[in-house]
């Protein structure tokens, strides 16, 4: 059962902890994977520049267990990809060609001598760079015969053969899928090692959202990324980079999928407003950021700070002084309890209904996401209304919850994991403002039992239980794997090398630059299994 809602099964980001499994590591099969929205967009803008990113409109993105990029590896494309993938190749060769200093960067000669041969060292180059390997004589030969047959067709205008080799070039599947096949161990016949090429390319996209640079890839091909210890100065390089906190902000979007904030009936939350669901998401973001890059410390911040970051619409919300700038770091008010990303707006709002609070929701996403703890699917048949307060007697939503959720056998197996986590944070309406009575005058209680946290009173107690509980740094280090390397975890054929990297991520006090450093250099990152 739920309360108003059927979100009690998998969100796609819970599993089980990873426990003692088989000896032998078996990764997941090599293959191919489309590159996600924004990597496309951004290799896109570092071929072409930015005028060419603009008009970059790939496919949407599929997700799958919660993350595009396993979506990506697994799900078989529809009809209609091709003729969208053509609309935005055309579309970023007028770009590139109306605005051609960037492509000039790489193929000085579309500017210097555009003539037949500029049209072989486009496609020697820029393919190069585009489809992350060398191009072999007869590729070159096929992209240069396009380029030749548009600039006849174009009355011998040198941009009408360069627009369709370049549409040539971003239409093959070299572009568009990133290989992952990697290379046989000779001696563990199971296990494929990428090839420098390959874990350059996983680790760009990964750490910098985009393909790798030329000179990258032909370092890589000359055997200088063949090592762990190389792979490790190249990632730690690349977190330097300015584009490594956005690259990671994809990897807690969806994770945190924040995007999903329902709207609010505007008769009850009078302050809510499409401008406000983006400052919640953006107080969480730099909250975030602060904690992943500025201090660069123990990810456990997130969870259980002390303070944050508001601007005006915010500061309203939360009760609190209009900041002096656009965005401030304040202390959280003590008064209210708060603490860290539990009680931001943006994850109460979330998890709340149109018209109210939802204890389920709110004990399920801590749960799944930060727990990874499996609660199964309501049955098909449940009704997910919530009834009328029996002989119409006022109650609180806690009251109605514990009635009808945990004095049923039946509903109280899943929802005694989830309601009383959401009792807890009952002081917050549904969208984030802290309150002390329900909307008809009853007062809230937020003090419960919930296993071995044992009694927690407020969102402050339930921040520190689970910034201590063990699964929280292991359920981060599976979901960050599922959305690097675009498949789920296998606590049996991978316990080892699983275990290894939730004892590394542990050791470096949780530091999430470590967990990432960690994580590209093992071989859960650098292996495959037999291509599929």
């Amino acid at each position: 059962m739920a309360d108003g809602d059927s979100t009690a099964g998998t969100e796609g980001t819970g599993d089980e902890s990873a426990e003692s499994g088989g000896d032998d590591f078996t990764p997941p099969p090599g293959g191919m994977r489309r590159l996600l929205d924004y990597q496309y967009i951004n290799t896109v803008g570092y071929m072409f520049g930015p005028e060419a990113a603009a008009v970059a409109i790939p496919p949407a993105d599929q997700s799958l267990f919660g993350y595009t990029s396993i979506g990506n590896s697994l799900i078989s494309p529809g009809l209609d990809l091709v003729e969208t993938y053509e609309s935005s190749a055309l579309r970023i060769a007028d770009a590139a060609i109306a605005n051609p200093n960037t492509l000039a960067g790489i193929v000085p000669c579309v500017k210097d001598s555009p003539d037949e041969a500029c049209y072989t060292t486009v496609a020697q180059t820029l393919g190069h760079l585009a489809w992350r390997r060398p191009l072999t004589d007869d590729e070159v030969q096929a992209v240069v015969e396009i380029a030749l047959e548009a600039q006849a067709w174009g009355a011998g205008d040198f941009n009408a053969g360069l627009k369709y080799e370049l549409v040539r070039i971003l239409l093959s599947p070299d572009f568009i899928y990133v290989v992952e096949t990697g290379e046989q161990d000779p001696n563990e016949p199971e296990e494929y090692w990428l090839t420098g090429p390959e874990v350059v390319t996983r680790l760009s996209l990964l750490l910098i959202g985009r393909g790798p640079s030329l000179t990258l890839l032909k370092s890589a091909e000359a055997g200088n990324y063949d090592s762990v210890e190389s792979v490790e100065t190249l990632a730690r390089a690349m977190l330097n980079d300015a584009r490594a906190p956005e690259a990671v902000s994809e990897f807690f979007a969806e994770y945190l999928a924040l995007e999903e904030i329902p709207a609010k009936n505007p008769a009850s939350f009078p302050l809510y407003s499409e401008a406000l669901v983006d400052s919640m998401v953006e107080e969480t973001e730099l909250l975030l950021r602060d904690v992943i890059w500025t201090q660069d410390t123990d990810f456990r911040d997130f969870i259980e700070s002390d303070y944050t970051f508001v601007d005006a619409r915010l500061a309203e919300l939360y009760g609190l002084p209009a900041p002096a700038n656009d965005w401030d770091q304040v202390m959280l008010p003590a008064d209210q309890a708060r603490a860290g990303f539990l009680s931001h707006a943006s994850v109460l709002a979330r998890n709340s209904h149109y018209d109210g609070n939802s204890t389920t929701r709110r004990g399920l996403y801590i749960q799944q996401r930060f727990l990874c703890y499996a609660i199964p699917p309501p049955p098909p048949d449940v009704n997910p209304n919530l009834p009328e307060p029996p002989d119409d007697t006022p109650m609180t939503l806690r009251e109605l919850m514990e009635t009808v959720h945990l004095e049923v056998d039946s509903c109280a197996v899943c929802h005694a994991h989830m309601d009383p986590l959401g009792f807890t944070l009952e002081n917050y309406d549904a969208l984030g403002a802290w309150r002390t009575q329900e909307p008809n005058g009853l007062p809230i209680d937020p003090v419960t039992e919930y296993g071995d946290f044992g009694q927690i009173g407020s969102a402050t107690d339930l921040a520190a239980n689970v910034a201590m509980d063990p699964r929280l740094g292991q359920c981060i280090v599976n979901n960050m794997i599922r959305f690097g390397r675009g498949s789920l975890e296998n606590p049996t054929k991978e316990s080892a090398e699983l275990q290894e990297l939730y004892a590394s991520f542990e050791t470096a006090n949780y530091r999430f630059q470590e967990l990432l450093i960690a994580f590209v250099t093992s071989e859960l990152f650098l292996q495959v299994g037999e291509p599929k």
